[in-house]
């Protein structure tokens, strides 16, 4: 592994160390990595024949129309990594365990509106529910029209309306959205409704992420398709060891992020170099926004 930066090249290097991060996301989840750390050693500085070659070198490359959607390439298939990982995290951190789909009755085919309408819900469904937060993918129909998928902490079944009468939470959500969105007609879409049970906030990251990933595929940056409540993910927990072996740091981390049971998802590297581990509360012991 190389990198330049100005005139001085790098060289990294795999070492016996490890690094091992544990993120607390809240709500019950955690998430433990540990993979070996890369050093990076001063190769040496390039004098001004070498350097000007290397820029040439660089010109070329960068008026390679193959090289160049190469290199678009892999840069979006990181991105949708880094998306993945950012929705999952955000995810977990708020809880999030029921889905919720808004859609048009008209064909509405202007994102920009759709973004309105939503935020506008949201500001609504907040003066009723002051707890409410979402992760939210925007996706459009075969026809074209825009709907918005939401993942949600799970809706209290009641809420008092302006008359202090209880009635159902999904009356009273369909009736905001439809108030929104006004003429073009809006439905929270019933087969959702049937299908909507409580689900851990893992399966509605992944739930979510399908459609950035499909915004991708479509040749669109994620965040266009992508919103979200307000968030703070508090710092990973990041400790070097030196000599350790993989086996006993793998060793540790099950220990640090509970008990058999809630340990979810284990996986290692075909080199055995990096492993990663997540861990789930009690489906039981979500609670609703309230």
């Amino acid at each position: 592994m190389q990198r330049i930066i100005g005139r001085d090249w790098y060289e990294g290097k795999i070492s016996d160390a490890h690094e091992v991060f544990i993120r607390d996301l809240g709500h019950g989840h955690k998430e433990a990595s540990i993979s070996r750390a890369v050093v990076w050693e001063h190769g040496g500085t390039m004098t001004d024949e070498a350097y000007q070659q290397y820029l040439d070198a660089v010109e070329r490359l960068n008026n390679d129309p193959e090289w160049v959607a190469e290199k678009e390439a892999k840069n979006r298939e990181r991105a949708a990594r880094r998306a993945k990982t950012k929705v999952r995290r955000i995810c977990k951190s708020m809880g999030v365990d029921a889905l919720l789909t808004l859609t048009y009755k008209e064909n509405m085919q202007d994102l920009a509106l759709c973004k309105r309408h939503m935020k506008e819900f949201v500001r609504r469904v907040r003066a009723l529910i002051p707890g409410f937060v979402y992760v939210a993918a925007f996706e459009p129909q075969d026809r074209g029209a825009w709907h918005v998928h939401m993942a949600i902490r799970k809706l209290p079944f009641k809420l008092s309306a302006a008359n202090g009468v209880k009635v159902g939470s999904y009356n009273v959500i369909r009736a905001v959205w439809r108030r929104v969105v006004g003429e073009l007609g809006g439905n929270i879409d019933e087969a959702r409704k049937k299908r909507h049970s409580r689900k851990s906030p893992a399966q509605m990251a992944s739930y979510i992420s399908k459609y950035i990933l499909k915004a991708f595929e479509d040749g669109e940056d994620y965040s266009n398709r992508y919103s979200s409540s307000a968030y703070s993910l508090a710092p990973p927990m990041r400790v070097r060891f030196e000599q350790e072996a993989m086996a006993d740091l793998v060793a540790l981390v099950y220990m640090a992020l509970g008990q058999p049971g809630t340990l979810t998802n284990p996986w290692m590297s075909s080199w055995g170099d990096r492993f990663f581990l997540t861990s789930e509360p009690d489906p039981g012991g979500l609670k609703p926004c309230s």
